[in-house]
């Protein structure tokens, strides 16, 4: 009898044994399960996300990104040679990058805020040779005004022409947020180049 009720015992226990075994090895199985659902989940995720191309200064970010030191130099130079006006429904700007180091929040203590409207706006241009005091009459003027979270509202000013001394065009906004204005003005070899953090008024 003793014998019997060892070996009940003996197999109770095996039995537990088991059952605990059984319970680690699902619990693995649940947490591997999730976690690869979750990988799967975020890269579908992912993949489904539409991608932004900035385009800012008319190339690619990853131009941009290699030559922007190059592009910086121009710039300086541009300026030395050139005085540039940038006139955006009757406010004046010079040929500025400042905004590119700044984020979108900083809008708001932003000399550069409200720049724009929903609906028409105004845009003019205006380059002067420093040393006869002249207009630029053959530039190659630029821009490029794109939200600030996607491209799918990207407006490209491409060769705007030049009347009276100045480059004009109408810049049509339709939805309202923050917005983007970056641009190459060319002459000759010299490039000079914008980027305007602003937004529409409220």
């Amino acid at each position: 009898m003793q014998y019997y009720e060892r070996g009940k015992n003996k197999m109770q226990t095996q039995k537990k044994g088991i059952q605990k075994y059984h319970f680690w090895l699902l619990f693995f199985f649940a947490i591997f399960g999730f976690t690869f659902a979750m990988i799967i989940w975020t890269i579908k995720s992912a993949s489904s996300v539409p991608v932004y191309e900035d385009e800012s200064f008319m190339q690619s970010y990853h131009d941009v990104d290699e030559n922007f030191n190059t592009m910086m130099i121009a710039n300086h130079k541009f300026n030395q040679r050139y005085d540039t006006e940038i006139s955006i429904n009757d406010r004046t700007l010079g040929l500025e990058v400042n905004d590119i180091f700044h984020g979108q929040r900083s809008l708001e203590k932003s000399k550069n805020r409200n720049l724009l409207s929903v609906g028409e706006n105004r845009v003019t241009i205006k380059v002067i040779d420093k040393q006869t005091r002249e207009s630029v009459p053959n530039a190659k003027v630029d821009l490029v005004v794109t939200r600030s979270i996607e491209d799918s509202h990207d407006i490209k000013l491409n060769e705007i022409p030049s009347a009276e001394g100045a480059y004009r065009t109408p810049l049509s906004i339709e939805v309202a947020g923050n917005w983007n204005i970056s641009g190459v003005i060319t002459i000759g070899e010299d490039k000079g180049y914008l980027f305007i953090k602003t937004n529409t008024q409220k």
